[in-house]
């Protein structure tokens, strides 16, 4: 009999992140809502256990944008499965108004779930913000574009100057309820939790 190689379990929250960012405390401003671990999740993994290098470890994030019309317009996101990769943001080069920050970690860190079965930790949690007035395909980022963050990946960064070597471990869009504008005053600060049992 095969055992079946668990899928880790991951959930996101986003935060309102006042400007400066260095004095204000993070504020909640969602619940938690799933993500979906895409297959490139196994390269990841089967790398840092193999030991071909630290470069595979979770690098950043990135936070999808759309600059809508008018403020308080909402985005529809894309339909996707677990063979979301790069090439996906590859081709947001061809959009005229949805492209994508690359954003590194705030934080991470490693808790346990169960302290009894997992008393080395089992929930590796990562922290990022948004940044920047730009997407990596050059469209505007800022409060006044419009500019509504709407969906997010958790990536590991092989090269941390060359984004089309980038690993997506996990990706994520939120309800029209919970998508978050680019507020004058404030950045977007993501929670993610994945859980490995």
């Amino acid at each position: 009999m095969h055992e079946q190689l668990m899928t880790p379990v991951g959930r996101v929250k986003a935060y309102e992140c006042p400007v400066p960012l260095d004095f204000e405390p993070w504020r909640a401003v969602t619940d938690w809502v799933p993500n979906l671990v895409v297959y490139e999740w196994a390269t990841v993994v089967g790398n840092l256990l193999n030991g071909t290098g630290l470069n595979y470890r979770i690098g950043g994030m990135y936070l999808e944008f759309e600059n809508v019309a008018s403020p308080g317009d909402t985005v529809t996101p894309p339909t996707f499965d677990r063979t979301r990769d790069i090439n996906y943001y590859t081709n947001l080069s061809g959009s005229s108004n949805r492209d994508y920050l690359r954003v590194g970690l705030t934080a991470a860190q490693l808790t346990s779930s169960d302290s009894t079965l997992f008393p080395g930790g089992n929930k590796c949690t990562y922290f990022a913000r948004s940044q920047g007035a730009t997407g990596v395909h050059g469209k505007t980022f800022s409060n006044a574009a419009n500019s509504v963050i709407f969906g997010a990946s958790l990536v590991a960064y092989i090269d941390s100057s060359d984004a089309t070597q980038d690993l997506i471990l996990s990706s994520m869009y939120f309800a029209t309820a919970d998508q978050q504008a680019k507020l004058s005053t404030s950045q977007i600060g993501l929670e993610w939790e994945l859980t490995l049992n």
